[in-house]
């Protein structure tokens, strides 16, 4: 399963049991998830994890930030590697040395 949708789906067992004024805040946040807004290598924030746990703990969703906060929906390998063949990826990758390419296993693809 992507992050984004273990995510999106963790918010949703958590909008079933909100209040119903939270409801309605932890469905949104599980639309967006659902986007991949806040995987770990989207071009959407600097850094789209830290979004997710910034914009819950202004919301008061404390407990689930700290999920996030703790790795909980950090990329897999898997996706660093999708990413990594991305144009997004391939973009940061030509913008090292080859020495820092090889230590982070980033490999040019053209």
């Amino acid at each position: 399963m992507r992050t984004r949708d273990k995510l999106a789906s963790e918010l949703r067992k958590i909008s079933a049991r909100a209040s119903p004024m939270n409801t309605a805040a932890y469905e949104a946040f599980a639309k967006r998830a659902e986007t991949g807004e806040f995987d770990d290598y989207a071009d959407t924030y600097a850094c789209p994890i830290t979004q997710l746990y910034s914009e819950l703990m202004a919301a008061g969703f404390t407990k689930f930030a700290a999920r996030v906060a703790n790795g909980e929906f950090d990329a897999t390998k898997e996706e660093s590697d999708e990413w990594a063949r991305s144009p997004s990826g391939q973009d940061a990758a030509k913008n090292l040395s080859h020495a820092m390419r090889k230590v982070l296993r980033l490999d040019l693809l053209n």
